[in-house]
C-alpha cells in the first residue's frame, strides 16, 4: 500500500508494471509519499490509476508546489517561485502564451498527423506566424519593431522588444511540454 495525495492505493498487482520497479515500491509501502511521488510524476498520473485507489486519509495532507508544468524539478526555478536575475513577468507570460498555444492548435492534432506522416498544414503555418511563435523563434533583433505593424502579436501579449534569448530557451521548452 503506498500513501499519497490524501488517499491509499493498492499497488501490488501494479508492482511489476512499475518502471520504477516494485522494489521502490516496497520500500515505501505505508509511508506518506505525497512528496517523493511529485518529484518524479506528473500529477495527471494519478487518474491514470484511479482504479488502484482504495481509501481516503484524513487530517494535515503536504501541500505540493509543482509550478507551471505540473512536475516538480521538470522546469527552470525561477517558474517554480524562486527569484532570478535572468526570467522576469516577460518571461512568465511569454512561457503561458506558448503553452496556451500548443496546448489550443498542436496537442489536438499532433499524435494524429504524425501517424499519417503528415506535415503542418498551410493553415497551421498561418496560425504560427501570425500568433508571432515564428518570429519569436528569431530572437532579439530590429526585426521585433515590426510585429505590430505586420498585426502579429507575440505570445503572452509581451511588447515584442522585450524578446531576449531566454525568451527563446522557452520557447523551444514550450514547443516539447504542455500543462
Amino acid at each position: 500500500m503506498g500513501r499519497n495525495l490524501h488517499s491509499t492505493s493498492e499497488v501490488s498487482k501494479f508492482a511489476q508494471l512499475h518502471p520504477g520497479g516494485a522494489k521502490v515500491l516496497e520500500e515505501v509501502g505505508g509511508k506518506d509519499v505525497t512528496e517523493e511521488f511529485y518529484e518524479l510524476h506528473r500529477h495527471d498520473v494519478l487518474g491514470k490509476y484511479e482504479r488502484l485507489k482504495v481509501g481516503k486519509l484524513e487530517g494535515d495532507h503536504v501541500k505540493v508546489t509543482t509550478g507551471t508544468k505540473g512536475v516538480p524539478f521538470a522546469e527552470i526555478p525561477a517558474f517554480q517561485g524562486q527569484e532570478s536575475p535572468f526570467y522576469t513577468e516577460s518571461h512568465k507570460k511569454f512561457m503561458k502564451g506558448i503553452q496556451d498555444f500548443v496546448n489550443a492548435e498542436l496537442v489536438p492534432i499532433a499524435a494524429a498527423a504524425d501517424l499519417k506522416g503528415e506535415y503542418p498544414t498551410r493553415e497551421l503555418q498561418m496560425k504560427l506566424g501570425q500568433s508571432g511563435v515564428m518570429a519569436s523563434r528569431m530572437g532579439p533583433g530590429h526585426w521585433m519593431d515590426e510585429l505590430g505593424q505586420l498585426g502579429i502579436s507575440v505570445p503572452g501579449g509581451i511588447n515584442p522588444k522585450e524578446i531576449d534569448y531566454f525568451h527563446d530557451a522557452l520557447l523551444a521548452d514550450g514547443n516539447s511540454s504542455t500543462t
